[in-house]
Formats: structure tokens, C-alpha cells, sequence
């Protein structure tokens, strides 16, 4: 039994370094794993399990995370920057990683540009942005592996392994209390049905957090459904801002007030004021400062953290992700669309219960 869980880690370890979906994010494991593998080949005949396992414990304990030639995530890591990747430009992903590495200053996240048309707005290809993140960096890593997406940024962060294990139970519990907020009893799956220059409409749709965010989701329900009229409804409204990588809004500019308080705004709600603006496909009002929200919102497509707190977070995309960046393909320096997206069809599909 010693030996087969000796064994067992080994093989988990490995199958971490060689899994296409981890082997690209923290290098450090990558070097660890493989020594700890061929360690346990040669020696478990010859030392006790037990042992080995605990041999294998002490070098992830003290293993502290550094930079190897596969490095990075296909993500976009905030912090406070030390070092602008604008004055800055590294070859790679893994040089950027090492100058985070042996930066004077502290620095223990690295976002590096590795598009060939730049990575958005006057971002140049080569570009290394150098930033220290003073909450967690490897949950902020972590995190962001687990969600995916497609930025043009490539980003890695540097911690310990037990930095990473807490990382990892961390994340592993807000995913617990995400999968509870999305599956909420009374929430809504709705959508809309939205075509880009004329094209025939293609449809997103979304869990509304009935629960955390109840006013936010009962006006956007009764705007998919014409309630209390046909004055508000999200059908006919274009998206008149488009932010590469940042938003997609839309709105009613005619009506009165709002759908759940007609005539008028309608209060902040302190829960959906809590949640985080961290992945792309969440939705959020938009609003004109506190308690003054009405028909407006705007789709998430990428972590904002200057937004949290301030804009209500009410649901979520679930179905037809790829169709809000095909929106988001309209962006401009100035968020006016490139294009039109207009939304021609909207409606519930099922309430929880």
C-alpha cells in the first residue's frame, strides 16, 4: 500500500505536468514534477513509501515558483504595475517571466504581449508589464486558468507551492458558492436573440441571480418579457458601446425609468454590489452612480476590478459566449461600434424552482 501511494503521486504529478491544459501555466511544477517521477522510479524499491511521500511533501513545501520555456497563461493578470511594459519589451514569455524573476523592485506578476498585432488598443507585440499583486497572486492565477478565455495576453505569476495549494481550495470554494448562485432557487434562464449587421441573429442567453441580485434580475427579466409595457423591452436596441475586451452595452434610451420601478431608477442591490467583476460573461448594470440604475447593462468580457463595487453584478452568460465576443468585435478606441448589433428577439426560458 506505501509503495502504491508513492506511486500514485508520482503519477498525479505527472499527469498535472503533461496535461495540455496545466502544462503551460506554472513551470516551476513542471521541473518538480518530473524530478519527483524519476525519484520515485529509481528509489521506491528501496525506500520505505512512507518516506517518499514525505521526501515528496518537504520539496513541495519549500519549492519556490520560477520561470521555464513554458510559461504562462492565455490570460490577463492585474496588479500594481512596477515596471510599464510601454518602456519595456522582452522576446518571450519566459524572459518576461525572468525579469519579474529578478526585478529589484517587487514583482511577482508578469503580463507579456505575444500577438503579432498587438494585444488591443496601442499595445505592441513584445511587451512585458511587470506587477505586484499583494492579495494572491496564485489564486489570481489560478482562477483565471480555470475560466479560460482568449486574451491576447499571456500571464504567469510566481509563488510557493503551498501558496498554490491554498490557492487552490480557495478557488475550489468560490467555485462552490458560484455553481449555488448560478442554480439558485427562483433565478431566470433568459435570452436574447442578437444579429450583427443584418446578419440572421444568433442567441445568448443567461442566469439571472434572482437570489444575490434581485432587483437587477427582475428588470431585466421583465424587459425580455415587455413588462409592465411594451415601453421597456430589449427588443429593437442596439449596442451603442463596444469596448475591445472590456464591454458590450446596450440600453434603453426612451424609457421611462425603469421596468420593476417605471418612472424611476431603482435602489443598488448589496449583494450583486459584493460579487466581483473577475471573468468575462457576467452581466452588470450600468448605471449613473449609486441607486440610479434603469435599463441599461453591459456584458463583461474581461476582469474589471475598478468596476467592483460600484456596478451591480446580476447574472451571468451560460449559453452563446462566442456570439458576445462577435460583438465584441465591433469595439473602437472610443466604443463606438464598428458595426451594428442589434437585438431582434428576447424571453424567459425557465424560472428555478
Amino acid at each position: 500500500m506505501r509503495y502504491a501511494t508513492a506511486a500514485a503521486v508520482a503519477l498525479a504529478l505527472y499527469v498535472i505536468v503533461n496535461n495540455p491544459i496545466t502544462s503551460h501555466s506554472r513551470a516551476f511544477v513542471s521541473d518538480f514534477a518530473h524530478d519527483v517521477v524519476s525519484d520515485v522510479v529509481s528509489d521506491v524499491n528501496d525506500v520505505d513509501g512512507v518516506d517518499v511521500v514525505r521526501a515528496i511533501d518537504s520539496r513541495r513545501s519549500s519549492m519556490a515558483g520560477t520561470c521555464g520555456a513554458e510559461v504562462g497563461a492565455r490570460v490577463e493578470l492585474d496588479g500594481v504595475v512596477v515596471r510599464w511594459g510601454s518602456d519595456f519589451k522582452t522576446s518571450s514569455a519566459e524572459a518576461c517571466c525572468r525579469a519579474c524573476e529578478e526585478s529589484a523592485r517587487k514583482c511577482n506578476v508578469w503580463v507579456w504581449c505575444g500577438d503579432e498585432e498587438g494585444c488591443g488598443g496601442d499595445r505592441k507585440r513584445g511587451e512585458c508589464w511587470l506587477k505586484y499583486d499583494a492579495k494572491n497572486a496564485a489564486r489570481a492565477l489560478i482562477a483565471a486558468e480555470r475560466r479560460g478565455g482568449d486574451s491576447r495576453w499571456t500571464s504567469g505569476a510566481l509563488f510557493s507551492l503551498k501558496e498554490a495549494e491554498k490557492a487552490e481550495e480557495e478557488v475550489n470554494a468560490e467555485e462552490r458558492a458560484k455553481s449555488q448562485r448560478r442554480h439558485a432557487k427562483g433565478n431566470h434562464r433568459v435570452y436574447l436573440d442578437v444579429s450583427i449587421d443584418g446578419a440572421d441573429a444568433e442567441r445568448i442567453e443567461f442566469v439571472l441571480y434572482a437570489d444575490t441580485s434581485p432587483l437587477a434580475a427582475e428588470n431585466f427579466r421583465r424587459m425580455c418579457v415587455g413588462e409592465p409595457s411594451d415601453e421597456y423591452t430589449w427588443v429593437g436596441l442596439k449596442f451603442y458601446r463596444i469596448l475591445d475586451r472590456f464591454i458590450d452595452q446596450t440600453g434603453s434610451h426612451t424609457a421611462s425609468g425603469s421596468a420593476v420601478n417605471p418612472g424611476k431608477a431603482f435602489d443598488d442591490d448589496p449583494g450583486g454590489l459584493l460579487l466581483k467583476h473577475d471573468r468575462p460573461g457576467l452581466l452588470s448594470v450600468a448605471n449613473a452612480g449609486p441607486n440610479t440604475n434603469t435599463g441599461h447593462f453591459s456584458i463583461v468580457m474581461a476582469p474589471a476590478p475598478h468596476l467592483d463595487g460600484s456596478y451591480v453584478i446580476f447574472g451571468e452568460v451560460v449559453d452563446g459566449m462566442e456570439h458576445a465576443w462577435a460583438i465584441n468585435k465591433l469595439a473602437s478606441s472610443d466604443g463606438k461600434p464598428t458595426g451594428e448589433a442589434k437585438i431582434v428577439r428576447a424571453g424567459v426560458l425557465e424560472s428555478f424552482r
